[in-house]
């Protein structure tokens, strides 16, 4: 047989990663570590998808993320080479990446090789050996040179070539094992210039073997039962001893043996005596992931408590270390308030049923500072829809629940929780304390709350600042909405009219009029609203009375939100633009729209399900940015949510991998008048190089600058409250020193400003 047909050939294809550090803010999970590389001075551990390096002397926190240049997906494995300060990191789905001089190289030979199915790719485990780094993965053994920064050779060790699944590797006296989970342990000489050949590897043990180790001058094995074995031979023998359960991690150091499994992490020495045996810290349990031992000291990875370092002499000596973020990386919903953001935990499926329900609490930033709220701390609550900020007072937050109805979380602390004992919320099933489905609430400008429920007559809900609740029955007109099989209501928004619209998954969307008790609707039939489908996911508002509504193939305008509730309403309207060959097109046609946010210029960011990110102009006639993984820090083109904090500028994307976050122009909303405008910074200073913030503005407000003799050299319109100036003039070049004179007016001409801009070069 020709061998040579089986080889994968694994060419040399590394390229280096971008670093969006300029504009941009990873806000990871670092709760659930899944490996873990240390060194005198440093630990490193890998999270889900970013790494943070604890510094050992100074008790301080690096993190490296996406917008460090990682790739966002999900890690199975590093490797530190301390000799050449290369970081390794190996993933699930065969990328690996260099952290080398702070910068980061992508790796993409075997994640990009059609040969080799995706359930094939993933990094089990790194070996060294001089310049050569072994790779254990799921299709077999690859060689990788971390010198020249190329692939060397790849071994499928199978029968016939077949690609096994290996879990561990091991170089001992000559022969490379490898302990698989196909077909038991194989090995091989090490020296022979032919491992590519498949009968050069024999198989010595049957079953299914999760790691492989050296230690002093034995080799040991264990299997997925938690087995030991020690070579004796031409073959690995039972040596009597049991773990607790099979292994997740084992390393091999100073004559000792360091083995994780989920519920034990224990320390052998060469004669197979137990040295240290932990199952709890001070009495509590964790889930173990990985242990890395130097000294007295270890360092145990956990599944959700991030990292904790024990004293193997006390283990009473304890001291859990994490790098500050918030609970888990999967954040369903976000809302801000001036330097803050919320996130919340929950999820529920196209139709929106929330089962399996999901407890994880809340988080919250504010300052920088991560506060993450357990399930206890929000009355064991379920599956967090949404979380609505009351304007008035930041510091009290309503978190809704398709589950347990809504709990109201004042400065850090549950106070109330409403459902049907007291409140107009009723359950989906005859009356009980669950089943309590909110999926959206909001404030208006009156300071009523406003909540809308799922699958029960009484969908709208409404508390006055009182504290009184009344309810209204929508199943006379539209009982499609009510009962437990019936259809879900989705999304809720209040116009400055105090009109009620909400979305549904089946039945287009609904609007209430509190002042007649009228109601109208929009479907997807022409003249009858025009929607792409009666699936609608989100609603919004934006600056000019316009609904912009989305669903799952796409997206709509309604140019007069309130004209729902008028005799014949018009139709909402697509949004044609003219793609890159200038043939019209739909914008956003077939994409499932997940959250539409108006910033203080009236532009549109939208979330999608599958497309990452979008800034489109107020019109949407123009894309302005289109953030994916590929262009940004997104660590996943599933966006669940965007929140904008009008203070800092700062835009937030939720996905299903972790939180970033965009410094993009600081906006507000527009003004009633210009009694309050300024600019900043000002004067301008030698070294700056941003923009200047005309705040304060009226919408649709003039703006010229010109210089002290009153030449123009600068205008724009605002779309908001708020315009950026780059301190450039028309002809694209920077001002000079200078006084420079800020004429502003309102749209009507009946009010304007005079200001005055100092830059100093």
């Amino acid at each position: 047989m020709n061998y040579r047909f089986l080889i994968l050939l694994l060419i040399v294809a590394v390229g280096q990663a971008q670093d969006f550090t300029e504009q941009w803010t990873g806000l990871f999970s670092f709760n659930q570590i899944l490996d873990i590389e240390q060194t005198d001075g440093k630990v490193y551990a890998a999270s889900e998808n970013a790494i943070f390096v604890y510094d050992i002397p100074t008790r301080s926190f690096t993190t490296i993320t996406t917008v460090n240049g990682l790739s966002g997906d999900l890690i199975s494995q590093i490797f530190y080479r301390e000799t050449e300060d290369q970081l390794v990191i190996g993933y699930q789905n065969g990328l690996l990446q260099i952290v080398q001089d702070d910068v980061v190289l992508d790796v993409v030979a075997i994640r990009d090789k059609q040969v080799i199915t995706p359930d094939r790719k993933r990094i089990n485990e790194f070996k060294q050996n001089d310049g050569l780094l072994y790779i254990a993965t799921d299709f077999g053994i690859a060689l990788y040179d971390l010198d020249r920064l190329e692939f060397n050779d790849t071994y499928f060790i199978g029968d016939n070539g077949a690609q096994l699944r290996v879990n561990s590797i091991e170089m001992f006296e000559g022969f490379l094992y490898a302990a698989t989970e196909d077909d038991g342990i194989r090995r091989a000489d090490i020296s022979d210039p032919f491992l590519i050949d498949f009968e050069n590897w024999s198989r010595i043990n049957a079953g299914v073997f999760d790691e492989v180790a050296a230690l002093d001058n034995e080799v040991f094995a264990i299997d997925n039962a938690g087995g030991l074995y020690s070579l004796a031979g031409n073959s690995f023998q039972p040596t009597g001893y049991r773990f607790p359960s099979g292994s997740l991690d084992a390393t091999s150091l100073d004559n000792e043996l360091t083995v994780a499994g989920q519920n034990y992490v224990q320390i052998l020495d060469a004669g197979q005596n137990i040295r240290t045996s932990i199952t709890d810290v001070n009495g509590i349990s964790y889930r173990f992931t990985s242990a890395n031992v130097s000294g007295n000291e270890i360092y145990i990875g956990t599944f959700e408590n991030g990292m904790i370092r024990l004293d193997t002499q006390d283990s009473s000596i304890a001291e859990i270390i994490v790098a500050d973020g918030p609970t888990r990386n999967r954040a369903f919903s976000l809302s801000t308030s001036p330097n803050e953001l919320w996130v919340g935990y929950g999820d529920y499926n196209l139709f929106y049923d929330p089962f399996p329900l999901e407890q994880f609490g809340v988080s919250h930033l504010e300052e920088d500072v991560w506060i993450n709220y357990s399930t206890s701390e929000v009355n064991n609550i379920s599956s967090i829809s949404s979380i609505t900020i009351n304007p008035e007072n930041p510091d009290e937050v309503y978190l809704n629940s398709m589950h347990n109805g809504i709990l109201q979380f004042v400065d850090g602390t549950a106070t109330t929780q409403y459902g049907i004992n007291n409140s107009t919320l009723n359950s989906i099933l005859p009356p009980s304390a669950e089943f309590v489905r909110v999926p959206s609430s909001t404030f208006d400008d009156a300071g009523n709350f406003w909540a809308i429920a799922s699958q029960v007559s009484d969908v709208i809900n409404k508390r006055n600042p009182s504290g009184s609740w009344e309810a209204i029955d929508v199943s006379e007109g539209y009982s499609e909405l009510a009962g437990s099989n019936k259809e879900s209501t989705t999304k809720l928004v209040v116009t400055r009219a105090g009109n009620v619209i909400f979305g549904t998954t089946g039945q287009g969307v609904i609007a209430y009029n509190p002042n007649n008790n009228s109601y109208g609707r929009l479907i997807d039939e022409i003249q009858r609203g025009n929607l792409i489908n009666n699936y609608v996911s989100e609603l919004t508002v934006d600056q000019n009375g316009q609904l912009w509504i989305g669903s799952n193939l796409g997206l709509r305008v309604l140019f007069n939100a309130n004209s729902i509730l008028s005799e014949n309403p018009p139709d909402a309207r697509a949004i044609i633009i003219e793609d890159v060959n200038g043939i019209p097109r739909e914008l956003l046609a077939d994409e499932a729209i997940l959250d539409i946010e108006v910033d203080g210029n009236n532009r549109k960011w939208i979330a999608t399900a599958s497309s990452g990110a979008f800034l489109f102009s107020p019109s949407g006639q123009e894309t302005i940015f289109q953030f994916t993984k590929n262009n940004s820090p997104l660590p996943s083109n599933t966006v669940n949510d965007i929140a904008i904090d009008e203070a800092t500028g700062k835009v937030y994307f939720g996905t299903d991998n972790g939180i970033v976050a965009f410094q993009g122009d600081r906006t507000s909303q527009p003004s009633e008048n210009l009694e309050n405008v300024y600019a900043f910074p000002n004067p301008v200073k030698p070294g700056f190089d941003g923009n200047v913030t005309i705040d304060g503005l009226t919408d649709r407000a003039r703006i010229k600058i010109t210089d002290i003799e009153g030449n123009l050299v600068f205008e724009i319109v605002s779309q908001g409250g708020s315009v950026q100036w780059d301190t450039r003039s028309f002809n694209g070049n920077q001002v000079s020193s200078g006084v420079y004179m800020l004429f502003i007016s309102t749209d009507d001409n009946i009010e304007t400003k005079v200001s005055k801009i100092m830059v100093i070069r």
